[in-house]
């Protein structure tokens, strides 16, 4: 009976999961309040519709500006930042997988800016990038400041050894760590593995994410936006 009630599980995760990857996610822009905006770019993996969101944040007054997961090469991107002005500070990778780290490159041959990555994401990330991109490593503690930009980096491993959340005021880019609805599928090279890098995931959202406020943004990897007290509420995963 156990048997069938985790194959239940499993199978209704991995729905779940294909779901909020799969979608692509409308091209939207938000300002938020506390001083910062947001654009997403759900630039195409494949041509079956995949997508990954990239994200383009500034402040709205020193135009500083972050790019997050360009997972593709992403002119239009490009584009957005000049017509905007915006100075880009840096690029930041929520972890080191191809759709997140696939444009990457792109960038550094436009972008005289720094490269960011959690340091057990390395040799993940440079099985697409290579040597090509010197990463500099997030801080294991505190905030990485990119001039009026202050980045909280979450550190919350599960869906690869490096995943890691980042918050900017009161956004959160959670990456392919927390999805609405869902969780990041876990990495792993058993089944063994797989659940208990799953179990530390979960586990690490409950414990640094959901205590935030419920209204804080969350904008995932892929699919749509979504709160932590929606998340809170109703992501199956997080009961």
């Amino acid at each position: 009976m156990r048997r069938i009630l985790g194959l239940g599980v499993l199978l209704a995760w991995l729905g779940l999961s294909l779901f909020s990857q799969a979608v692509p996610e409308m091209e939207f822009f938000e300002e938020d309040g506390a001083g910062l905006e947001v654009r997403v770019f759900p630039l195409p993996l494949d041509d079956r519709g995949w997508t990954v969101n990239c994200y383009v944040a500034w402040h709205p007054d020193s135009k500083q500006a972050v790019v997050i997961d360009p997972g593709a090469p992403a002119p239009a991107v490009l584009e957005f930042i000049r017509e905007r002005r915006l100075k880009v500070l840096a690029v930041l990778n929520s972890h080191g997988h191809h759709d997140h780290v696939g444009g990457d490159a792109f960038l550094a041959e436009k972008l005289a800016v720094p490269f960011y990555l959690h340091r057990a994401d390395r040799s993940l990330a440079a099985q697409t990038t290579g040597s090509a991109i010197p990463f500099r490593f997030y801080p294991e503690k505190g905030k990485l400041v990119l001039g009026e930009l202050e980045i909280e980096v979450i550190h919350t491993p599960g869906h690869s050894p490096g995943s890691v959340c980042l918050k900017i005021g009161d956004v959160l880019f959670s990456g392919d760590t927390l999805f609405a609805g869902t969780v990041g599928k876990p990495h792993g090279s058993s089944r063994a593995e797989r659940q208990a890098n799953l179990k530390l995931e979960v586990e690490n959202i409950r414990r640094l994410l959901l205590p935030r406020s419920p209204i804080t943004r969350v904008f995932p990897g892929h699919g749509p936006a979504t709160t932590i007290g929606a998340e809170k509420a109703f992501n199956t995963f997080l009961q």
